[in-house]
């Protein structure tokens, strides 16, 4: 995957030029050093200090740039577990940092003594070094396993919320053989599949009716995807069936119930 952004092994063994340093408030650090032929548009990143699992790490990436008549924009792009991932976006020479488990992104600016003192051989040795020892593609690969424990985890809390809300014990799960991994690369699987849970917590906040009919009727929820939205009620199983397009299924959920409970 390494070799598949950088380009053939030749562009590998090719030098680099000199990069720049961007920094944060707080120290954090990004060295943006450009593979030749610069024409390319490829590039090595290290990002320091941001206490994310990037620090240290220096991935390729691909410039691209969206720039208009009236606007300078671009972004550094690179995979992150299977993803396009944009590390370091810029906007009218304003730079912005992102990093897995910050949700905001962090201001940073050029420093001109850091720029001086960057090695970019060394930056590129470290690469090498990285890719070579497998850290570079565990990072970058598609973690299929590792995706569906987090969003199980998301899920768990919902469901966790409806059964404190509603007095129950319902026991719920995701169907991980109807996700495919593009699905799962692009779609917040946990928050499809939460709508009837979301639903039910609620309904029992505000209705003891609704309290007493969902300890009665329902003891499963199963959330799977499929071509088009198709929920539906087996004994007391909810089959909450979503799909990539569905809209509004918290209040889909809330219609379903008040329906067919």
């Amino acid at each position: 995957m390494t070799t598949l952004l950088l380009g053939a092994t030749s562009s590998l063994a090719a030098p680099v030029e000199d990069g720049k340093v961007y920094v944060g408030r707080e120290g954090e650090e990004v060295a943006v050093v450009p593979l030749t032929p610069r024409s390319s548009k490829k590039f090595l990143l290290r990002v320091k200090g941001t206490g994310s699992d990037l620090d240290g790490k220096v991935l390729p990436y691909v410039l691209k740039d969206w720039s208009s008549s009236s606007t300078e924009q671009h972004n550094y792009t690179t995979k992150w577990h299977g993803r396009d991932y944009t590390v370091l976006y810029m906007r009218n020479s304003h730079y912005e940092l992102y990093v897995p488990g910050r949700s905001k992104e962090i201001d940073v600016s050029f420093d001109e003594k850091r720029t001086k003192a960057l090695e970019a051989d060394e930056v590129y040795k470290q690469h090498q070094k990285q890719q070579a020892d497998g850290t570079l593609e565990k990072l970058m690969a598609f973690d299929r396993k590792g995706e569906m424990a987090r969003h199980d985890k998301d899920y768990a809390e919902s469901v966790l919320e409806a059964n404190n809300a509603c007095g129950t014990s319902v026991a719920a799960n995701i169907d991980w053989a109807s996700v495919t991994d593009e699905q799962l690369k692009e779609l917040s699987i946990s928050s499809f599949c939460e709508a009837p849970l979301k639903s039910m917590a609620e309904l029992c906040k505000v209705s003891n009716i609704a309290r007493q009919t969902f300890k009665a009727r329902v003891k499963q929820v199963s959330c799977r995807f499929a071509d088009s939205p198709e929920p539906k009620l087996d004994a007391d199983r909810v089959i909450w069936t979503t799909s990539r397009d569905a809209s509004n299924q918290q209040e889909a959920a809330t219609k379903f119930f008040k329906t067919n409970l």
